[in-house]
């Protein structure tokens, strides 16, 4: 593969890390969406290197996230799509707090514990999402000030990497099938900018997708809701099994 490079570069930093040695997807998906610079699903392909420079390529209707010393294996794809975004009921702080209760795996036992998003410790946001009994699954959400950029708002990509890391422990914990998947179709909508001072309550469930796995198969979504039940941020995501 030899495309033609449009100049721009991404670097994945160490305390962006998903599971271990590897940076975070949705993080990864955010930073490969802005720099694109328009309403795009994004795919991982493969593992995202740690403070390496990544180049973006545009070949043809798509766009391709690549290390240059390994130029013919695809790191995240993304091509042109304005998703529509499934809705949900407003789950309330009280509920979310609840359903942490009930994330599925003691300390020892994660997979990626130094996950700036759903990693243990203390700079983590904490996405523990477990189920509510209506089969959704949901985390309280909060931002410390580590999580502000420089006008003091909160930062958008940890937003993206909250609203992975729900959906991926939903996909995985909840129906008939304990799986892992990974993600072939990813997009974000920010509907209202997160206020650093507030609690959120981030739920996922399966969107407008069949509610289990099919076959190798799943969708989900997640939504973000601030404490009078505004919805103030939404994303959909497709995953697919390995084989």
């Amino acid at each position: 593969m030899s495309p033609v490079v449009d100049g721009v570069t991404i670097r994945i930093p160490r305390e962006k890390q998903g599971q271990t040695g590897l940076g975070q997807g949705g993080w990864g998906c955010y930073e490969f969406q802005r720099a694109i610079g328009e309403p795009v699903t994004v795919a991982l392909r493969s593992g995202l290197p740690l403070d390496v420079e990544l180049v973006v390529v545009h070949e043809g209707d798509r766009w391709l996230l690549i290390d240059p010393a390994r130029p013919d294996q695809v790191i995240l794809e993304a091509t042109r799509w304005k998703a529509d975004y499934p809705a949900t009921e407003p789950v309330s702080i009280d509920q979310a707090e609840a359903a942490r209760a009930g994330f599925p795996l003691a300390d020892d036992e994660h997979p990626a514990p130094h996950c700036l998003s759903c990693g243990i410790g203390e700079r983590t946001l904490g996405v523990h999402a477990g189920p509510l009994d209506d089969g959704r699954w949901a985390s309280p959400l909060r931002f410390p000030d580590w999580s502000l950029v420089d006008d003091r708002r909160v930062d958008d990509g940890l937003v993206w990497m909250a609203m992975d890391c729900a959906c991926g422990w939903y996909t995985t914990h909840s129906g008939s099938l304990e799986a892992r998947g990974l993600t072939v179709q990813f997009a974000v909508d920010i509907v209202e900018p997160l206020d650093p001072n507030s609690e959120y309550a981030l739920v996922a469930w399966h969107g407008d997708h069949a509610p289990d796995w099919d076959g190798r198969k799943r969708g989900a979504a997640a939504a973000v809701f601030d404490a009078h039940g505004g919805l103030v941020a939404q994303s959909r995501s497709f995953w697919v099994r390995p084989r």
